[in-house]
């Protein structure tokens, strides 16, 4: 009976030792077949999260430098300031701004006819003059009722504000802002007369229309 227990108890062990063989084989067996998935799917896409994330922030500031550099002008100034140049601006800042980034003006600027808080636009030019500059009385005071007259300033008006003159079109309005630029500014309104297109005719219509 005795040997008849062992002989039972011995099966019972190689049977338990064979089926755990057999689980051992069968987990290497799907391991093989499994393990070139490790590194794929969404285990990568866990793993490079980090890396696009880190991407898109680089990206974004890129993108706020752009937009912080679209929030500069382009400007010039000439005449009675230490340091005449083309001026990178702030977007939104007044002449004023563009005198103290010039060094400030010399003794002989004169101002009166300049006004400090108007806002500045791209690609403006600006022209300080030398208040020993010649004159006529005439045009004195055409420049001095500049403020309360409406007259148009030809040293700093635009292409726009060029235009409102009485036969002065796009073209013209253009030969002004080059002749200007060329030159150094208008010294007098009658230097208007060297701008090709316009003679003493057009600027008998338009002297009293204009100022410097």
């Amino acid at each position: 009976m005795d040997k008849k227990i062992k002989t039972i108890l011995n099966l019972k062990n190689i049977i338990l030792f064979t089926l755990g063989l057999f689980c051992i084989l069968t987990s290497f067996y799907l391991y093989g077949r499994n393990k070139s998935k490790v590194f794929k799917d969404e285990y990568m896409e866990n793993i490079f999260v980090e890396e696009a994330d880190s991407k898109e922030s680089v990206t974004t500031m890129g993108e706020n430098i752009v937009n912080n550099k679209s929030n500069k002008i382009l400007v010039e100034i000439k005449g009675e300031v230490n340091k005449p140049e083309v001026y990178e601006i702030d977007e939104g800042s007044i002449i004023r701004d563009l005198i103290d980034r010039a060094g400030g003006l010399t003794s002989d600027a004169n101002i009166n006819n300049i006004n400090r808080a108007e806002k500045l636009k791209d690609n403006q030019l600006i022209i300080i003059p030398n208040k020993n500059d010649v004159v006529n009385n005439e045009n004195n005071n055409i420049s001095q009722g500049d403020s309360n007259s409406g007259l148009i300033n030809i040293n700093n008006a635009d292409l726009s504000e060029l235009q409102k003159i009485n036969g002065i079109g796009e073209v013209k309005a253009q030969s002004i802002i080059n002749y200007r630029e060329k030159s150094g500014g208008f010294k007098s309104i009658e230097d208007i007369k060297n701008v090709d297109g316009i003679g003493s005719k057009t600027f008998e219509k338009i002297k009293d229309k204009i100022c410097i």
